[in-house]
């Protein structure tokens, strides 16, 4: 009965593998600069910007998972340090699948929201990834990919594997926290989360010249996030894994973290006169 596990169910679900395996994922991804005031008023305390950030965009199709779901994916992330360490904050995160949205959300806290469509496609020796949220494409990326030189640039992200310096792990920022049902304050301290996620880019990425747009709707502000100087793009396929994350911190100033509590969801536009009542 899936409404009452039994003990031996339990037992199997408690020693399971929880780590989420993307093999064969299809990405256009690219790294840019951005800009460190910028970041200085969006990121939440107590992460901290960088002098010089990096910022990282993709469009994503995960023809296999290990958890039973295969759907697309689009992502903005800003470079952020916590207590020294390096990662990237996750600023959107649209999907086309339910239960992909509901898993980022609710285990790690990712800004995943639903969209009407994100896709990969060519034109020409063009690769284009795109993602479109309530009628408005928020993410493009275009690359024309031609050579394997710079694909190591992409591990500007995160650490470097000694053995393979085209493949590096991220770590992922995310706040996890919910509105009390009251619908005033948070059901609790809003909680710092870092997950490690390993990418390994196979031998056919490919790089090239490339351009980055991000726009903002009333719902989504990735257009927020300048994008000052493009360092790398490209295309291929990862073979990329999301490990066991950890809270490694606490929003502990509630007044000075509200600000950024309302993105991850669409009726605060609303409640704000940006848009009407759908």
């Amino acid at each position: 009965m899936l409404y009452a596990l039994d003990r031996d169910e339990l037992k199997q679900l408690q020693t399971a593998d929880w780590s989420a395996e993307f093999p064969g994922a299809e990405m256009v991804a690219a790294v840019f600069r951005t800009d460190a005031s910028v970041l200085s008023t969006i990121l939440p305390r107590p992460l901290r910007t960088q002098k010089n950030p990096l910022a990282l965009a993709f469009v994503a199709r995960y023809p296999e998972t290990s958890f039973g779901t295969v759907y697309n994916e689009a992502a903005l992330f800003v470079q952020a340090e916590h207590r020294g360490r390096s990662g990237m904050y996750c600023l959107s995160m649209p999907v086309d699948d339910d239960m992909a949205m509901a898993g980022g959300r609710e285990v790690f806290g990712y800004p995943k929201k639903m969209a009407e469509s994100i896709t990969l496609c060519e034109e020409g020796s063009t690769v284009i990834g795109s993602a479109v949220r309530k009628g408005t494409e928020i993410l493009r990326i275009e690359v024309d990919p031609k050579t394997t030189e710079g694909v190591e640039k992409l591990s500007m992200t995160g650490l470097p594997d000694p053995a393979d310096p085209r493949s590096f792990t991220v770590t992922a920022y995310m706040f996890k926290h919910f509105t009390a049902p009251t619908m005033r304050g948070f059901d609790y301290v809003p909680r710092l989360v870092a997950e490690p996620v390993v990418m390994r880019p196979r031998p056919d990425v490919r790089c090239g010249a490339g351009t980055v747009s991000l726009t903002s709707s009333p719902y989504d502000p990735l257009g927020e996030v300048p994008v000052r100087e493009l360092i790398v793009c490209a295309y291929g396929r990862f073979d990329n894994t999301m490990l066991p994350g950890e809270v490694v911190g606490r929003a502990w100033w509630l007044p000075g973290f509200l600000k950024h509590a309302f993105f991850k969801v669409d009726v605060a536009p609303i409640k704000l006169g940006w848009v009407g009542n759908r």
